[in-house]
């Protein structure tokens, strides 16, 4: 819901002259059914954009919005604006989630109260809208009626020479109950608003069409990224930074030259080494990126995990996984102090593999931290095949395209890779590909079910502040954790695009500066080993991403 009478999103796709299309958000409701015949039985088709919190009450009205020909589109898992593309993805792949058996091909989706003007790889929008008529002000009798919020609606889309229409069929808990009432309190006129309506723009001579098909969609609608040639009903065209990501990624795995080794060699020197721990792939690849900023003399290696190279069981918990990092680390360095890195899910190995050093009686010199939630049990990927297979797309270079619609994400997955060869997975074989989609999902169970001890060590955080939550908050969280100093850093990007040059020109030169810090300290930094009361945590400079 939103005060502004028309907001056209990037998404939104455009309509014939004169013709209307309704669209509902924040259902479904107890008149979503009843709604759904009503249109039916005048020959409209309407699409409603649907809120998971509120299919959890209502979840029967779904099979009445599909029995009478109308579409699904996505409104959010929870009522709450899109903070970031990441965060969009997050909530649309929860909703979507809920109702896979109601979702057929590419899926619209609005954003909440319509902010956020992020495309989303998999799916359609965001859409907009060109006319409302604040509808929901009759729920909360503020004054508004039928009669008024149709006549709103009726000027705006005359001035506009037709358009989409926004209406909802149900009203977000988050709105209702912030207004003192109960869904019980809600006098829902949905019906007397969608019937007059009707009525009035066409007696005005306006015609009614459901939105397009994403796949036929032109002008703003989205189109496939051309390089990847994915069919039409693929994600839409990807933002600067997706495509960016994308190549780098490709010229990752290239300079990576396909290594599996368990310890990766990524760069020799004379410094202290930094360890860095492989993100959810399971691969260390993407820590190339750190070459050419990080001071020259201290050598990169990257931990990635077992199986990959040749069969061997999976580690079957966290603790298993650090233990085995560890011994591989001691065999490169037999001793102390460590230097260790993660990025993402990457930085919770690092923590339990800095806490199986220090149980072992060793010293960590400097933890670093890209980025990290401490409390991973809401990482935002499930073990859906399609889902794990875009992550094995993208950590070789190519689009995620695909989408909870593939019957066959395997064989879609195989069928992109055939369309572009040359960057190492089409040499890969299947057996190969199915070793890395377990060694993902093997990687998200064991840090879901991963419960962090507490470590006496130095701690530098970067935090991608495009990603709730704050700063200030995401140190709290850590903070039972770590009994040490800590330094932290802001980086203005996404958490996605936390390796990408923009912002590892400035990652680089804070994190060199650290480790020449840390390692000039030399045993100075044996006070590791007396636990004294965190500090507060410090922000020794802000990035941000030009």
């Amino acid at each position: 819901m939103n005060e502004d009478a028309a907001r056209l999103l990037c998404g939104t796709p455009e309509l014939p002259p004169r013709t209307v299309s309704l669209t509902f958000d924040d259902g479904p409701g107890p008149r979503t059914a009843e709604l759904a015949r009503l249109l039916r039985d005048q020959g409209v088709t309407g699409t409603f954009f649907v809120l998971g919190e509120s299919i959890d009450k209502h979840r029967d009205a779904l099979a009445a919005i599909r029995d009478c020909g109308h579409a699904i589109g996505l409104h959010a898992d929870r009522h709450r604006p899109f903070r970031s593309a990441e965060h969009a993805a997050d909530e649309l792949a929860r909703c979507a989630a809920r109702i896979p058996e109601y979702l057929t091909g590419t899926t619209w989706f609005r954003p909440p109260y319509g902010t956020a003007d992020w495309r989303v790889p998999g799916f359609a929008g965001p859409v907009g809208w060109h006319a409302q008529g604040q509808d929901w002000h009759i729920t909360y009798r503020h004054g508004q009626t039928v009669a008024g919020c149709v006549d709103a609606i009726v000027s705006q889309i005359t001035e506009a020479g037709g358009g989409i229409v926004l209406l909802h069929d149900f009203a977000a808990a988050t709105e209702f109950e912030s207004a003192g009432l109960t869904e019980a309190d809600l006098d829902l006129r949905i019906t007397e608003v969608t019937a007059l309506l009707i009525q009035r723009l066409r007696a005005a001579g306006f015609s009614f069409t459901a939105l397009p098909e994403p796949a036929a969609t032109t002008g703003r609608a989205a189109t496939p990224e051309p390089a990847v040639a994915p069919r039409p009903a693929a994600a839409g065209l990807p933002m600067a930074d997706d495509m960016q990501s994308v190549r780098f990624n490709r010229s990752a795995a290239k300079a990576a030259g396909g290594i599996l080794d368990l310890l990766m060699p990524i760069r020799t020197g004379d410094g202290p080494p930094l360890f860095c721990m492989h993100p959810v792939v399971g691969l260390s690849w993407c820590y190339v990126a750190l070459l050419p900023y990080i001071d020259a003399r201290f050598p990169i290696s990257g931990l990635q995990a077992r199986s990959l190279r040749r069969p061997e069981p999976l580690p079957t918990t966290m603790e298993e996984m650090a233990r085995d990092y560890a011994d591989q680390i001691r065999l490169a360095q037999p001793s102390g102090p460590y230097y260790l890195l993660g990025w993402s899910l990457g930085g919770n190995v690092a923590f339990a593999v800095a806490e199986e050093l220090e149980r072992r009686g060793e010293q960590i010199g400097l933890l670093v931290i890209l980025d990290a939630r401490v409390d991973t049990t809401g990482i935002g990927l499930s073990n859906e095949p399609w889902m794990v297979y875009n992550l094995v797309l993208a950590q070789f270079g190519y689009v995620p395209a695909l989408t909870p619609a593939d019957p066959e994400p395997e064989a879609r997955m195989l069928e992109l890779i055939r369309r572009r060869p040359g960057s190492g997975l089409d040499e890969w074989p299947e057996q190969r590909l199915h070793a890395l989609q377990r060694v993902i999902k093997n990687n998200v169970d064991l840090a879901h079910h991963h419960q962090a001890g507490r470590i006496h060590c130095p701690m530098l955080f970067f935090s991608a502040t495009r990603n709730p939550p704050t700063l200030a908050e995401k140190l709290e969280r850590w903070r039972p954790f770590l009994d040490g100093p800590v330094e932290a850093v802001e980086l203005d990007c996404d958490h996605r695009y936390m390796l990408l040059p923009a912002p590892m020109a400035r990652l680089g030169p804070a994190l060199s500066d650290r480790l020449a810090r840390a390692a000039a300290a030399g045993t100075a930094t044996a006070v590791l080993a007396q636990p004294h009361p965190m500090r507060r945590p410090h922000v020794t400079q802000r990035l941000e991403n030009s």
